[in-house]
């Protein structure tokens, strides 16, 4: 064998061993491409989710939003129906006439656990009250305060104070009659 020969099967085993190298590297090329295709729609997979995930979040969240901000709205209405109720119960006391001013004093003193020795109240109540020759005194809000002798003592059924009383004390029991429960 011949330096040529030697020389062909070097170069022949050579280029025999490049080409098994080159399809090696060829198939990890393509097992790397695959691997990174796969991880890739895995990721793709991973942020579809995590965008739907969030989606929904952001979905309930506006929809909760939503929700709170109809009922805050409900109560405010609810709210305002209360007021103009009071308000109502409040403008029908400063519309008493004069026979109902009259009652309205005659149940407030005999009602009060004191001797009433004077009578703070609007001008509207004065002649009513003097009528009972107690001492009368005007005040510039409607209504009538009861005070005792010394002056310890005192009961104040200003509308003010009465609507006031009112609110606290029957305020649910307007509202269910305002609202029944179907309505709530």
């Amino acid at each position: 064998m011949g330096l040529e020969e030697v020389k062909s099967d070097i170069l022949n085993e050579a280029q025999q061993k490049s080409d098994e190298i080159i399809e090696e590297a060829e198939q990890e090329k393509q097992e790397i491409l695959e691997e990174a295709e796969e991880e890739a729609e895995k990721i793709r997979a991973e942020v579809d989710e995590e965008i739907e995930d969030e989606k929904e979040a952001l979905e309930k969240q506006e929809l909760s939003n939503a929700r709170m901000k109809a009922k805050q709205e409900k109560l405010s209405a609810k709210q305002k129906e209360l007021d103009r109720a009071f308000n109502e119960f409040r403008n029908e006391l400063e519309d008493l006439d004069e026979e109902e001013r009259k009652a309205f004093v005659d149940n407030v003193v005999e009602g009060t656990d004191f001797e009433v020795a004077k009578i703070k109240g609007s001008e509207e109540f004065e002649d009513t009250v003097d009528e009972r020759q107690i001492d009368f005194e005007v005040i510039d809000r409607p209504g009538v305060v009861l005070v005792s002798e010394d002056g310890s003592m005192r009961r104040d059924f200003t509308f003010d104070r009465i609507v006031e009383n009112f609110r606290s004390e029957y305020r649910k029991d307007v509202a269910e009659t305002l609202f029944p429960e179907g309505e709530q």
